[in-house]
């Protein structure tokens, strides 16, 4: 398992879109999965207080409402970030859960954004990086 930052150029992209984090210093793990052969970016965070995550230590882990799509390979940095040993082997152990739980995430999104009066999906639309990527994921 991989964790890179994301360059400048993306930043610079997505300036304008709030639910993007943009702590430039943020290890993201990129992972490839076969939805329309998308490279997703997901960030490691603290505080995670949600179910759509992969957590390992205090509310730490793999966010999955604030991965992006990464449609440029010029959004990837090509230096390897390192995080605390611990956190790594913890999210190494759950590396075979990350492509099916991001592929479900990405159901209850499109689904949730077809029902968007519902308070819980409105909640989940309003706060996921995937509002912006529609396009990518084939949202009308």
């Amino acid at each position: 398992m991989e964790f890179y930052l994301l360059t400048k150029k993306f930043y610079e992209k997505y300036s304008n879109c709030k639910e993007i984090l943009k702590k430039e210093n943020r290890p993201y793990t990129i992972c490839i999965i076969e939805i329309n052969k998308l490279t997703f970016a997901i960030p490691i965070r603290h505080n995670i207080n949600h179910k759509y995550s992969i957590k390992t230590f205090n509310n730490q882990g793999l966010d999955f409402t604030k991965a992006v799509i990464i449609i440029d390979k010029a959004f990837i940095s090509e230096k390897n970030v390192y995080i605390e040993q611990e956190e790594y082997e913890e999210l190494s152990t759950k590396k075979s859960l990350i492509k099916p739980k991001l592929k479900k995430f990405i159901k209850t999104y499109k689904k949730a954004i077809k029902n968007p009066d519902d308070l819980k999906n409105k909640i989940l639309c309003e706060f996921s990086s995937l509002q912006y990527f529609h396009k990518e994921l084939g949202i009308e």
